[in-house]
C-alpha cells in the first residue's frame, strides 16, 4: 500500500513522491507542500525532478489515494479534474 501523504513528521514511513523509494523516520531530504499535498522527497536529484514537474507526481498520488478510497467502498474522495 503506498504512502505519500509527508504532513505527520511522526509518520513510521513514507514514500518519496518521485521514486517511490520507502522513507523511514522522518529522514527525507525535503518534505514540499503543493495544493493539499505534503510530500516528501528523498534525496536532491528527486527534489530537482519534483520541483521540475509537480503535477504529474501530485496527480499521480491523488490518482492513487482515489483508487485506494474506491477499494475501501469509500466515495468521499472525489478525484479533482486537472
Amino acid at each position: 500500500m503506498h504512502q505519500f501523504d509527508a504532513s505527520d513528521p511522526d509518520v513510521s514511513f513514507v514514500e518519496c513522491a518521485v521514486c517511490e523509494k520507502i522513507i523511514t523516520g522522518g529522514k527525507w531530504f525535503a518534505r514540499i507542500k503543493h495544493g493539499d499535498w505534503m510530500v516528501a522527497l528523498c534525496c536532491p536529484l528527486c527534489t530537482e525532478t519534483f520541483e521540475a514537474n509537480p503535477h504529474g507526481y501530485v496527480r499521480r498520488i491523488e490518482t492513487l489515494a482515489f483508487m485506494r478510497s474506491r477499494s475501501e467502498g469509500r466515495t468521499d474522495l472525489p478525484l479533482n479534474e486537472p
